[in-house]
């Protein structure tokens, strides 16, 4: 007989087994008639328009690779700046943005939905198919992103009936019919919108896939908890509301949720949508990443991240997600949120330049460069582009800015993190038909090349797209070596024989970087054949006649820069600057006679090689390579004509130059270009050192002619212009120059106006406690829908006199005792008594970020000062000695840090905010005397409900009086409003004209100089521009003092407008008597690197460094202008 431990570990598992199997059965659901089948793609019907494969799109019948970067509209309250945001997406080179659509951005009450002014995105999406960009639209309902409640509206998390995402406690789920009821509302009111905008609909519509929800796991390391029901009823839904497009979702990471099932009893019981996406975040800040939620960490420190982490979250990627099986063998990998920066938190000591300095400039690249090695073709940068926490719509987990360390920084800043990125972008949109099908060659011996250097290679694919010798090679290069080095060389293989060395290169490569390395590539001349080249070549293009091919590539930072190619070619011609034409060397290479070596000196500032197949042959077609130093590849910009293309793959030996991956426009040399081929212009924004922009130009409607003086070499299009030559030009440059040099300390604010706010003026509700001998209140903010920011209490209570002469003896203190969430400041009788915050970064402690918050615990005491009790006003006779009672108000001034968002599978939108509980303690305090009122903004009154401070009298224009001394605290003044007035910097178009050359110079001219709203010492501050909350300032308790002042809001100077900024604010740390001053500005950005490379662009601040810090940082006032050329 089995053994007493046998036994009950055989009645363990099968209990477990049959756990699991109930856990399964349940979250199946009961609507089973809804069918998978009823809801996946037409591709019968839309097949021709929008397809897919293992591999990839396929958009018109071109294999299409989706490069995105998330855009919230929603974090840019000026609707004016959408489209240059999206405009610099489109120069970075994305074809792409997915878009998360907030359910209470647009529903501020119930029944009531707005689309217009900052929420119309029906405008949004004209833009981008105005820009060419695609969309994958993310309605949600629910969509996390760090915003109050996770996007559902205030007035629907207020319905505690309401089970939010069917939760019904941490870890449980039961399907809700009225919560679903409500979410098949809201989508009848925006799918609509989105379906005008659907590729399937329109040729040049912009929509091309609907993404179901959010991270709503199907298994959460294995535990059943994604209700099918939920995901059957949104997706029924979509397709009730005219969605065609294929549906996705996406997993938080790899765990195969909803896919679509082969077995058809399983495709019946298991839901699945079209596409399967899974999110992939790979390195956290130490105070973000998972042990840091119940270990806390120091709050000032970032330590180096280590490249094993890339290792073993993405090198075993590709394998994983096909092991998944089922329609996951036929669709492609696709990745909704890919890594690109990190947020920060409240109680953090860094800000998000630490941040950037912490992944570096290249993280982006290596992250886009490393997925690809796994065969990924769809893939979204969470975020790209940041934006702001305006008003209150960011939750309890991010403050104001929400800069995200991304590749545009929140002023608008493109960082060089940008530019590292845009070069990998660029090859794989010039070589996409190259790169949207590949497959891995399998294990380490089967790659062609090999490195001198350990952990420099990570994944090798071959293409499906075949040459004259077989598959174009890809071996990705990715430096991660022990040693740290960046000098090594790659030595290509003979195919035949993995052990037959063909050539050594030399290669550069920093630490933590990466390229993808081209090889067994033959050009448009079958003769001029790449074997490998070493250095990261980073554009293709065609000329018009099909005569030459032309490359941009890489200068190696030190060493040669080399590439190799079957014998057989000559130079036709070379030169450069810096270099001498014999330095560049064609030799045979000494390990094989049959291949040559491409060598170009070191120290070069820029080169180019024309080589060809033949010394007889003048007609066969060429090669020409322009290699660039880094300063100028920062500055590089193409422009395909990709839009929706209905073109086809060229047949083997076909001249690719018409396909989509073919670039019509490319530029170097200026801040940033975009090319609008709808009127012919070319904008081009420069900074202050830049004078010139090259421009090639290939297929355009008037390409440029050959030049034969051109310093890149004979024969390109290739024209320079001059940002400096033009007089409006060099003299709007001149006054923007002098503009921001006389505002670098800090723009003339004048007209200081205050008031004080009367608390007795709100309108005060009751605020009943659960019962009479409890501490509770039976009801918190979001009861009241006081979820905008602050929440004022008022509380009464009566001390009894025991002292001669009305004064009550100093040894009896009184205390206040109050439970919290997250910051208040408490007066009594006028009189401050201190300041306290309750928030947690970490779970399941007092006022958690996120998670379960132990609402009994977190309670903070205040005693009540002798000067406080003394400011009270005396009730009845104040001569009867001992039978005296005083009675005392208590103001509390309560902010919310927002409703917390949900994730994954926590219940924690609910988790109160305001006070939770609150008691007088004294012995001379009167027995039952406490009651307490509450006042607040009800924000389903409002039109927006994240745009309020809290405060009833935030729009009063009573009391307010002239000022003569700029803002200060005086903590016993309590709540003080403060305005005054600017004018904004200059910008707005030149009223030059446009000329008739074919290039005409300048028809237009503006200049960009964002704004900061710079502030500093210990108080709380809300700062409102123009009538709009642009910034919650906390003191030490928040990391930020740079708020940006978003450029759609300021009015310019010129415009008859000037510009209000307006604070409310309050503190306690100024000690009896004495004014806290605040250091209030608003200026120029000054940011780090302003003198250097544009590669070197961090974009971070750099207000505080004093003559010698600057100079080290090379600091300078970001601004650019922007000249717009008729082509």
């Amino acid at each position: 007989m089995p053994g007493p431990f046998a036994v009950t570990l055989a009645v363990t598992l099968g209990l477990t087994v049959a756990a699991h199997q109930y856990l399964e059965h349940r979250v199946q659901g009961n609507l089973t008639h809804i069918h998978t089948n009823d809801t996946l793609y037409n591709k019968q019907k839309y097949g021709h328009i929008l397809d897919f494969d293992k591999h990839s799109l396929i958009l018109h019948g071109q294999p299409t690779l989706i490069l995105s970067g998330e855009f919230h509209y929603w974090r840019l309250p000026d609707k004016s700046r959408w489209r240059p945001i999206l405009e610099q997406y489109r120069s970075a080179g994305l074809n792409c943005i997915r878009i998360y659509f907030h359910w209470g951005f647009h529903s501020p009450s119930q029944g009531r939905y707005i689309f217009d002014g900052n929420r119309d995105i029906d405008y949004l999406l004209q833009v981008c198919e105005d820009l060419g960009l695609y969309v994958l639209a993310a309605p949600g309902p629910y969509i996390c992103a760090e915003t109050q409640a996770g996007g559902f509206p205030i007035w629907l998390a207020a319905k505690r009936e309401v089970r939010l995402r069917h939760m019904k406690t941490n870890l449980w789920k039961e399907y809700d019919p009225i919560f679903m009821e409500y979410c098949v509302e809201y989508f009848q009111h925006i799918l609509p919108i989105l379906a005008k905008h659907q590729i399937t609909n329109e040729s040049s519509g912009c929509v091309i896939g609907l993404q179901i929800e959010n991270e709503s796991f199907q298994h959460i390391f294995g535990y059943p908890i994604g209700l099918h029901d939920d995901m059957r009823v949104l997706a029924k839904t979509a397709r009730d509301c005219a969605m065609t497009v294929p549906l996705f979702t996406n997993d938080g990471f790899e765990e195969g949720s909803f896919i679509v099932k082969d077995d058809p009893k399983r495709k019946k019981k298991d839901f699945g949508v079209d596409l399967y996406g899974f999110d992939k975040y790979v390195v956290f800040t130490p105070n973000s990443e998972p042990t840091s939620w119940v270990v806390g960490r120091d709050p000032s420190y970032l330590e180096d991240w280590s490249p094993s982490t890339i290792v073993s979250e993405l090198d075993k990627m590709e394998k994983k997600v096909r092991s998944l099986g089922h329609a996951n063998h036929r669709t492609p990998i696709f990745i909704p949120e890919l890594q690109g920066g990190w947020f920060n938190h409240y109680g953090i000591q860094y800000t998000y330049d630490a941040i950037y300095r912490f992944y570096g400039d290249q993280y982006t690249k290596l992250m886009l460069d490393t997925v690809f090695s796994q065969g990924c073709t769809m893939l979204n940068f969470y975020m790209f582009y940041g934006g702001t926490n305006w008003g209150t719509i960011g939750d309890s987990d991010v403050y104001t800015s929400y800069d995200y360390s991304a590749c545009i920084r929140e002023h608008g800043l493109m960082s060089g993190r940008l530019r590292k990125l845009r070069q990998g972008i660029l090859f794989l949109q010039s070589f996409s038909d190259i790169m949207v099908r590949t497959d891995s060659v399998g294990s380490a011996k089967a790659m062609t090349v090999q490195s001198s250097l350990d952990k420099t290679i990570c994944q090798q694919r071959r293409s499906l797209t075949l040459g004259s010798k077989g598959p174009v090679e890809l071996t990705f290069v990715r430096n991660f070596s022990t040693q740290k080095l960046n000098r090594f060389e790659l030595h290509a293989l003979a195919k035949e024989s993995r052990r037959t060395l063909t050539t050594r290169l030399s290669c550069h490569l920093a630490y933590k970087s990466s390229f993808i390395a081209l090889g067994n590539y033959t050009t448009l001349n079958s003769d001029i054949h790449l074997v490998l080249s070493a250095t990261p070549i980073h554009i293709r293009a065609f000329s018009d006649d099909g005569k030459k091919e032309v490359w941009i590539a890489a200068l190696a930072e030190s060493g040669p820069t080399e590439m190799a190619f079957s014998s057989g070619l000559v130079i036709r011609e070379a030169g450069g600057q810096n270099v001498r034409t014999s330095g560049i060397q064609l030799q045979e290479s000494p390990e094989n006679k049959d291949v040559m070596v491409l060598s170009i000196p070191e120290d070069a500032k820029s080169a180019h090689v024309t080589l060809s197949g033949s010394a007889k042959d003048h007609l066969e077609p060429q090669l020409h390579i322009v290699f660039l130093d880094q300063n100028e590849l920062s500055t590089l910009y193409c422009y395909y004509d990709n839009r929706h293309s209905t073109k086809r793959t060229p047949s083997q030996g076909q001249i690719p130059k018409d396909m989509p991956s073919s670039p019509k426009i490319v530029t170097w040399g200026s801040y940033n270009a975009l090319y609008n081929p709808q009127h012919k212009t070319l904008t081009v924004e420069s900074t202050e050192s830049q004078s010139e922009v090259h421009i090639l130009s290939f297929g355009h409607d008037k390409s440029f002619p050959a030049s034969d003086n051109s310093i890149y070499g004979s024969g390109l299009p290739h024209q320079v212009f001059s940002l400096k030559e033009n007089q409006t030009a060099l003299l709007k440059q001149q006054s923007t120059s002098l503009w921001v040099d006389q505002n670098r300390q800090g723009i003339h604010l004048s007209e200081w106006e205050t008031r004080a706010t009367n608390f007795s003026s709100f309108e005060w509700q009751d605020c009943p406690r659960v019962s009479s001998s409890s501490d509770l209140f039976q009801k918190v903010n979001l009861d009241f829908h006081f979820t905008s920011g602050h929440i004022i209490y008022r509380g009464v209570f009566k001390t009894r006199e025991r002292a001669p002469q009305g004064l009550l003896p100093r040894n009896k203190p009184v205390s206040l005792k109050v439970n919290m969430r997250n910051r208040a400041i408490a007066y009594v009788n006028g009189v401050c008594i201190g300041s306290h915050m309750t928030y947690s970064r970490q779970l399941m402690m007092p006022g958690a970020k996120m998670g379960y918050d132990p609402v009994s615990f977190g309670s903070h005491t205040f005693m009540v000062s002798w000067e406080a009790l003394e400011a009270a006003v005396p009730l009845g006779d104040v001569t009867d000695v001992g039978n005296h009672e005083q009675q005392h108000e208590i103001i509390l001034v309560i902010d919310s840090f927002g409703l917390s968002r949900q994730p994954f599978v926590v219940d924690d939108i609910r988790n109160p905010r305001g006070l939770l509980s609150a008691r007088v303690s004294g012995e001379d305090v009167v027995n039952k005397s406490e009651c307490w009122q509450v006042a607040g903004v009800d924000v389903t009154k409002l039109d927006m409900a994240y745009g309020s401070t809290g405060f009833p009298d935030e729009h009063s224009e009573q009391d307010w009086s002239a000022s003569a001394v700029a803002p200060n605290i005086i903590p016993d003044n309590g709540v003080t409003w403060w305005r005054t007035r600017f004018e904004g910097p200059p910008s707005g178009p030149s009223s030059t004209p446009p000329s008739s050359s074919a290039i005409s110079g300048a028809v237009d001219l503006a200049a960009n100089i964002p704004l900061c709203c710079r502030v500093e010492g210990e108080f709380s501050a809300m700062i409102i521009l123009n009538n709009v909350l642009v910034g919650r300032y906390f003191g030490s308790d928040s990391p930020q003092h740079d708020f940006y002042l978003m450029d759609g809001l300021i009015h310019k100077a010129g415009s008859g407008q000037t510009n209000e900024l307006k604070l409310m604010i309050y503190g306690s740390n100024a000690t009896e008597g004495e004014v806290n001053r605040i250091r209030l500005k608003v200026l120029p950005w000054i940011v780090e690197d302003a003198q250097g490379t544009l590669a070197q662009w961090s974009g971070n601040a750099a207000f505080e460094a004093d003559d010698t810090k600057a100079k080290e940082l090379k600091t300078g006032s970001f601004w650019t202008l922007q000249h717009a050329f008729q082509l």
